[in-house]
């Protein structure tokens, strides 16, 4: 806690009276219309003043395609793909064909997700849902050197709508056809003339998509309460502060797999017919039943807060952010995919377990005044992070019963500085000092794989400098072009889930930290009296100690986590804004991503892949396969959505007609690392239309119907290969037993909404 410390008593002095007598100049220029203001470089910046590859997403937006999740920002984001897990704890954002697939509690994700400038512990926390929204930025390629070490794939930011200065107040009510309800409702203003207030709160309700058909009963839904709450205090042009609560509650029977394809008339290995598990299913693409027992579920609580505030020091505007936060979750799934008793056990063998995260943390930051030859910030950062799982599985075989904890506290000094050298030429530099110890506790509590119950534990640090540097040329006052290299980092980690398999291998093997060098050109251009947007971004990034789940050869098959090898992801992304007249507004944007594996020449075997399609013994032991040049997980080569808003005026009537259209398509890809054949997904296309009607004078009411994939198209959030239940032959052994399991996303099917809001 010595660097907690150093921080506060920093801002102490900082925000000493001395300090606050400062001046504080006029404020820059006022934005102007169709300018979209973000900070994705900390300070507030147009954004085709950016050089940064950066999708921005509104809440309006968001709505578009009938979106409430961090899922839904893939329909507007090319470069985005996020693999749905058996709970959200699983899940893995991928931006360019860069995620980090893990189990463990011990390592962290590549791409940060941050919400009004905090970032949260466990990938769960991201997975709430998306309310109140006044825009998302998906930043994409590494973000070490302002935003640390969980951000070398990128950066996903949601800032929440701030309060306004008059009473103003909203409400949403969205009903659909297959039975989600979701409701709404804020409303923000001033307590007295220098206190303001804003008070969000929604209700979503969706029983599912997927009939489990031995209880009758829908399963893979969700029930979520949110509530957010702001006070801004702004007693002089000189000082603010905002301080933010939140609750959120998420209630699942998730995840149920439904079966693609099955070899007919096979025993599971816990001795459980297919003549009972699929009794009275179809496998198939189409196939939306399962039997499943006990049904599925992940229960989540998350709440905290954050107190930001900014004082002019001079010129300069200092800016601290401190934030705590809570989340927990319980988990219970079925392991032996098939209802019924097996191995003595009445509802057969399932798996549960806890996940438990703390975070603390505090930036302070020193921005310069914007417009002048030299801009810059410069800041420290303090993390405290202790994340805790259990995890639990009863039966004769693969039982397990553990317990894992793991600490990790950063201290970051960081600086970036953009330096015009000459009228229209910028040079930008950046530097991160990194500082991290991490450590872990691991007990397991039952006898597995010969190995007795055991305690471990063990602890290790890094230190590392990451940074950026570039330049920036404006070639007339609306283009402007870029070129960059960055340095992204993610730093080490403990396995926290298979390492039961060896009592010594946590402590023997902590993973290496995953490295980054990124080279981005890119060019940001306005045309035809500023009506038409055009950027497009060209990337190389070499990856190196890549840290994903995988099995282990040495290990018989064993899921591990470790560092797989090295990767390169490369390509051009473009999005186009037409604002062509004053009632239609056009938008594309397109991706062409080659994201490969460079060098694993010891990657793992799918199940059943034989000596002639690659899997050979290897020298530790076991059987591996050479996984260099093979497409990374969920990766489509070409991803791209069109989409189109009108607001067209309908005479002397008292309201507009509203009507939205969006079409985001993706070529084929594998969703696993191993290019299993039968992890893949063709290629597909999500189309949704809304049509509406809103009041002309001042937008106080709408009604909105939609529809949601509307050609229907049948498509999955991840396909497995999950043959393993249903074969006697070890692992990576050749086997003719086939069973193909997927998850179906949440429009994987079409539906029909309506959606009624009031605001005054």
């Amino acid at each position: 806690m010595r660097g907690l410390s150093i921080l506060l008593a920093t801002t102490a002095v900082l925000l000493s009276p001395a300090a606050m007598a400062q001046d504080v100049p006029p404020s820059g220029d006022p934005v102007e219309e169709g300018e979209i203001i973000v900070t994705a470089q900390k300070r507030e910046q147009n954004v085709q003043d950016v050089p940064v590859a950066i999708t921005v997403v509104s809440g309006d937006d968001l709505a578009s395609v009938g979106g409430s999740q961090l899922q839904d920002l893939t329909k507007l984001t090319p470069s985005l793909t996020i693999t749905q897990g058996g709970d959200l704890n699983n899940n893995v954002i991928s931006l360019r064909g860069v995620g980090t697939s893990a189990f463990s509690v011990g390592v962290e994700q590549s791409v940060l997700v941050i919400v009004d400038g905090v970032a949260g512990g466990l990938p769960g926390q991201g997975f709430n849902d998306l309310a109140d929204i006044e825009r998302v930025e998906v930043l994409r390629g590494p973000q070490s050197t302002l935003f640390g070490k969980s951000a070398s794939a990128g950066v996903i930011s949601v800032t929440t709508k701030a309060p306004t200065s008059r009473f103003s107040g909203n409400a949403e009510v969205m009903l659909t056809d297959d039975g989600e309800q979701r409701y709404s409702a804020g409303i923000s203003g001033p307590i007295t003339s220098t206190l303001g207030f804003r008070v969000n709160g929604s209700v979503g309700r969706f029983d599912g998509n997927i009939r489990e058909l031995q209880s009758g009963n829908d399963i893979n839904g969700r029930d979520t309460e949110n509530v957010r709450a702001k006070l801004q205090f702004e007693p002089s042009s000189d000082f603010d502060a905002t301080l933010i609560g939140y609750y959120t509650n998420t209630r699942t029977n998730c995840c149920g797999f439904v079966a693609i394809e099955r070899t007919p008339g096979v025993v599971s290995s816990f001795g459980t017919p297919s003549t009972v598990s699929l009794a009275g299913i179809t496998p198939g693409r189409d196939n939306f039943s399962v039997r499943v027992d006990p049904i599925p579920d992940a229960d989540s609580e998350s709440y905290g807060g954050s107190l930001a505030m900014n004082l002019a020091v001079g010129s300069h505007t200092l800016t601290q952010i401190f934030a705590m936060g809570y989340y927990n979750s319980q988990d219970l799934s079925d392991f032996d995919g098939a209802y019924g008793p097996a191995l003595g056990l009445a509802t057969g063998v399932f798996q549960s377990g806890t996940f438990e995260g703390e975070t603390l943390s505090h930036e302070l930051r020193l921005t310069s005044p914007s417009g002048g030859a030299l801009q810059y910030v410069v800041g420290t950062y303090y993390a405290r992070n202790e994340n805790r799982r259990t995890f639990f599985r009863p039966g004769p075989v693969a039982n397990a019963n553990w317990y894992g904890r793991t600490v990790s506290e950063t201290f970051a000094l960081f600086g970036q500085a953009d330096w015009r050298i000459a009228p229209g030429t910028t040079l930008i530099g950046g530097l991160r000092w990194n500082n991290e110890n991490i450590g872990f506790q691991y007990q397991r509590f039952n006898s597995n794989g010969g190995n007795p119950p055991f305690f471990t534990s063990g602890k290790t640090d890094d230190s590392v400098i990451t940074g950026k540097v570039g330049v920036q040329q404006d070639l007339s006052d609306d283009i402007m072009a870029f070129a960059t290299y960055s340095r992204g980092y993610k730093g080490k980690g403990y396995d926290l889930t298979s390492s039961f398999v060896r009592p010594n291998f946590p402590a023997s093997r902590p993973l290496e930290a995953e490295t980054a060098d990124s080279y981005e050109v890119g060019l940001r251009s306005t045309f035809l009296d500023r009506r038409v947007t055009l950027n497009v971004t060209g990337f190389w990034t070499d990856y190196s100690n890549f840290q994903s789940q995988t099995l282990e050869p040495g290990l018989g098959g064993a899921f591990i986590l470790a560092n797989v090898g090295s990767l390169r992801t490369r390509g051009v992304e473009a999005d186009m804004l037409v604002r062509a007249s004053n009632w239609l507004r056009l938008n594309a944007s397109v991706a062409y991503v080659d994201a490969k594996i460079k060098s694993y020449p010891n990657g793992e075997c799918y199940f059943g892949q034989t000596p002639a399609q690659g899997c050979v013994p290897n020298a530790v032991g076991g059987r591996a396969q050479d996984l260099s040049g093979s497409r990374l997980a969920n990766s489509p080569e070409w991803k791209f959505n069109v989409g189109a808003d009108m607001n067209i005026p309908l005479g002397s009537l008292p309201v507009d007609l509203t009507v939205n259209g969006n079409y985001t398509w993706q070529s084929g890809t594998f969703f696993a690392l191993t290019n299993d054949p039968v992890s893949f997904q063709d290629s597909y296309g999500i189309a949704n239309l809304s049509i509406g009607f809103e009041e002309k004078n001042d937008q106080r009411y709408s009604i909105t119907f939609l529809v949601r994939n509307l050609f229907d198209e049948n498509y999955f959030g991840t396909i497995r290969n999950d043959a393993g239940t249903f074969s006697g032959n070890p692992y990576p052994n050749p086997s003719a037993v086939t069973n193909i399991i997927g998850l179906r996303a949440r429009d994987s099917a079409r539906y029909l909404g309506v959606r009624l809001g009031v605001k005054y």
